[in-house]
């Protein structure tokens, strides 16, 4: 099993409310006629994450070791491409670390 907050796309300090949308919005995304796999790894992700409890379960006893997607979702994670900051942006062409 990969891990849930990785799936859904949120962090671990996600409000259930914050949970249900992405796994809504995951589902609309991945609706179960057209990519059962992917909708069932949603499904899964949020039955272990729905609730704060659940979540506090999770936590503290699932022992299983990361997937190899889970270590370079980490390293390298893709999602919406975002613009650069302005100011950050403008030290790199002066040159500025």
């Amino acid at each position: 099993m990969s891990d849930p907050y990785l799936t859904l796309g949120v962090t671990a300090k996600a409000t259930d409310a914050d949970i249900e949308a992405a796994y809504r919005a995951g589902v609309k995304r991945h609706p179960p006629e057209r990519d059962p796999q992917r909708f069932e790894a949603l499904r899964s992700a949020y039955e272990t994450l729905r609730t704060r409890r659940e979540r506090l379960g999770y936590e503290l006893f699932d022992t299983s070791p990361p997937t190899v997607g889970d270590i370079l979702d980490k390293a390298a994670p893709t999602g919406k491409p975002r613009r650069p900051d302005p100011a950050q942006f403008a030290a790199l062409l002066r040159g500025e670390s």
